[in-house]
């Protein structure tokens, strides 16, 4: 058979022969490393990606996806994905532990050190991206919610844009790489030394952050 008779049906194309817009698409950032992106149309609402299982991390994950809604948003460590399912949703909720960029460079303790380079080949423009991080102002005063500041500018870098930054007041810290202009990037939580303040932390915060992804 000659292979010029061959003809590929393109992405998105119908069966009639009517190509639609293509559901995947490549695009360039400033150092030619072509992102991955999707067609808005075919997101999902909301999922809520978190790692490390089975600890505090988890358990807050858990606790907001009960709160929004089981029904209403999916849940996946970073563990048992790839990045590119990030991009099945329009709106993203990150939950993080208080690990900061020198410990995720340098260690690989947290899944999220491994799942950042091909997050990085992502594009997350048009995505609507909240950040929960869990920290120890107790301990660690002067790095509390470091990873969270660390995960902003990733998604910052990768076009997406960050909903749910958080009053300073009420949190006692020395220094935090997650606090810019006078506010958390996002949801600091200290499941160590106030854990009693979690829950009302976190209803407050979705009854902000959850309009932000209706209104999208």
């Amino acid at each position: 058979m000659d292979k010029n008779k061959i003809e590929q049906k393109k992405p998105g194309s119908n069966q009639k022969g009517v190509e639609n817009d293509s559901p995947l698409r490549l695009t360039a950032d400033l150092e030619g490393n072509y992102l991955l992106d999707e067609r808005t149309s075919e997101m999902k609402w909301l999922g809520i990606f978190y790692s490390p299982a089975g600890g505090s991390v988890h358990r807050v994950a858990k606790m907001l996806k009960k709160k929004i809604g089981a029904d209403k948003v999916d849940m996946f460590c970073v563990n048992d994905i790839q990045a590119g399912k990030l991009l099945d949703y329009k709106n993203l909720i990150l939950v993080c532990s208080s690990l900061g960029r020198s410990t995720w460079e340098r260690e690989q303790r947290d899944r999220w050190a491994k799942f950042f380079p091909s997050m990085r080949k992502i594009s997350l423009q048009d995505r609507f991206v909240a950040l929960v991080g869990l920290g120890d102002h107790v301990t660690y005063p002067k790095n509390f919610v470091d990873g969270m500041g660390y995960m902003a500018e990733l998604v910052t870098g990768l076009g997406g844009t960050l909903v749910g930054k958080t009053s300073t007041d009420g949190y006692v810290y020395e220094d935090s790489t997650a606090v810019i202009d006078d506010l958390f990037v996002g949801l600091p939580l200290d499941e160590d030394f106030e854990s009693e303040k979690t829950d009302a932390r976190i209803s407050k915060w979705l009854d902000m952050v959850l309009p932000e992804f209706e209104r999208i």
